[in-house]
């Protein structure tokens, strides 16, 4: 069984990445012609054409296990008979991924696909523009992703029209308020859909300590998900860079009402409804105290609690965690969508044969059990439909853990599930909440500051990593108790002196570049 669940646990933990409203690929049999020009006509004999991934997409890298020489032959062998591709795998050292990358982007080893990104490989002039191929060879690959999420692709564009990479990610908002739905029952407790309904949950909590003997924790949370899963509820857009009346872009801090949201989060951790330790704990902190049973509520990144769930309910059968789904602040949706991503699945500019490797990358996107094959290995000997119509899939073992994709898509991650029942939460919110907007806001540069030369931000505000660490110390302390809020004003001044100033002019400067003003 372990076996199973680490072969299925890539999936969610590489992209989730997890969700949307789906997007059907099309259903034509392998192997046959389409518009990528995979196919053969029958009887014909096969070119043999070889493309060189490097494998640097994630899965390996969060895999325990590594696959069988003889299964990625197997697999490899498959793909041929097929498109008349052959696979060549370039395996990076854990750790090292980016280190190894740059060597082969500087020597002439062949290499054609790698996930890369607009900042560091375009910019310095990796990658090659794929307009053309997308053209010729791509239409599969548009085909599956969907019209809402374009924005992926406009961050993989520059302004002269040319396509540098293909979305492998879309805009996602992963936090959650998710509360005991056991605990809410027990205590004759009704799903919170305002905040002092919320708060009104973790005082009941709190006082009546449904976990026993002091243990429960009525609310796990961090910084990053406060902000990202909370803070939107007090202002009104989500939580992230915003342009003043002034027309100055400022950062979140400056905004009336994040002020409001620490404050309110600074009475919650006075009353102890915020675990004591929540700035100081990590990841892996908050995973062990789910499992302990003693999580009344978390506003944290959702896999800390839907990945986990199945590993409480071993020792305690009927915990189950619930969205809240409905649940607003003063100003609305708690929750900021995530920005989009400027990195995607790129082309060298070497290439030996890049239209070759566009094809393979449309045969994978023309059919999910393509992606399967690639990712998950043979069908019936690596991995087995338990329900074909559902796309409910159940991995047999980790012979082959994926050597040979040539890219992971969001576009295939929301159309697919695990029979395994350890993975249903992961997959629930997915499917629910992950891409749904009617739950989040967008930050007030989302649509603009993808497109920011990060470069000659830093080079016009030396100081603002500085200025970062001065924001995130800050804020915990004004939370915890260490700071008053009623120095916000003056930890504004400090800001100012930190060279807040420099930073508003060269964040402005870029906005009205890219807006054209």
């Amino acid at each position: 069984m372990l076996g199973r669940k680490k072969i299925i646990s890539a999936a969610v933990a590489v992209l989730l990445a997890g969700a949307v409203a789906g997007c059907t690929s099309g259903n034509k049999e392998e192997g046959k012609p389409g518009a990528s020009g995979t196919g053969t006509s029958p009887g014909a004999a096969k070119k043999i054409e070889k493309v060189y991934v490097y494998a640097n997409f994630g899965n390996l890298a969060s895999s325990n296990t590594v696959s069988k020489p003889e299964a990625v032959e197997e697999v490899k062998k498959a793909v041929m008979d097929k498109i008349g591709i052959e696979i060549v795998p370039i395996i990076p050292p854990k750790g090292s991924e980016a280190d190894k990358l740059n060597v082969l982007l500087g020597s002439n080893e062949p290499l054609d696909i790698f996930a890369g990104s607009m900042t560091t490989h375009q910019a310095n002039g990796a990658v090659r523009p794929i307009g053309d191929l997308l053209d010729k060879y791509g239409s599969n690959i548009r085909k599956l992703w969907p019209a809402d999420w374009k924005m992926s692709w406009d961050a993989l564009t520059t302004s002269d029209g040319k396509i540098w990479g293909i979305p492998t990610g879309a805009p996602v908002a992963g936090n959650g308020v998710l509360l005991r739905e056991d605990w809410l029952k027990k205590l004759n407790l009704q799903m919170p859909k305002t905040i002092d309904e919320y708060e009104n949950v973790l005082k009941a909590f709190k006082d009546q300590d449904p976990a026993g003997a002091g243990q429960t924790i009525p609310l796990l949370t961090d910084l990053a998900s406060l902000n990202g899963g909370f803070a939107a509820g007090f202002m009104d857009i989500g939580y992230g860079n915003w342009v003043d009346k002034d027309g100055k872009v400022k950062p979140p801090q400056l905004h009336p009402g994040y002020r409001e949201f620490v404050a309110k989060m600074a009475d919650w951790y006075k009353k102890g409804y915020i675990f004591k330790e929540a700035f100081s704990s990590n990841r892996t902190r908050q995973i062990e105290l789910v499992k302990q049973n003693r999580v009344a509520s978390g506003v944290v990144w959702n896999t800390t609690i839907t990945a986990n769930e199945h590993l409480l309910r071993q020792n305690v059968p009927e915990a189950k965690y619930g969205v809240a789904a409905e649940l607003k602040g003063p100003a609305g949706n708690l929750t900021t969508l995530g920005g989009v991503s400027t990195g995607g699945i790129m082309i060298n500019k070497n290439a030996k044969n890049p239209e070759a490797a566009i094809k393979l990358i449309d045969w994978v996107h023309s059919d999910i059990e393509n992606y399967f094959t690639l990712f998950f290995g043979i069908q019936g000997k690596h991995w087995k439909y338990t329900d074909k119509d559902k796309k409910i899939i159940e991995g047999l073992n980790t012979d082959y853990v994926g050597d040979l994709i040539p890219g992971l898509t969001f576009a295939y991650t929301v159309q697919y599930e695990k029979n395994d029942p350890s993975f249903g939460p992961q997959f629930d919110f997915i499917r629910k909440y992950i891409t749904n907007m009617n739950r989040v806001k967008k930050t007030g540069l989302a649509d603009t500051e993808y497109k920011f030369n990060a470069k000659t931000i830093s080079d016009k505000v030396p100081t603002s990593g500085d200025i970062s660490r001065m924001i995130e110390q800050e804020t915990i302390k004004f939370i915890t108790g260490a700071r008053p809020i009623g120095e916000y004003d003056k930890f504004l001044e400090e800001l100012a002196k930190a060279g807040l100033d420099k930073w508003i002019e060269a964040y402005t400067a870029e906005y009205n570049r890219v807006k054209g003003k």
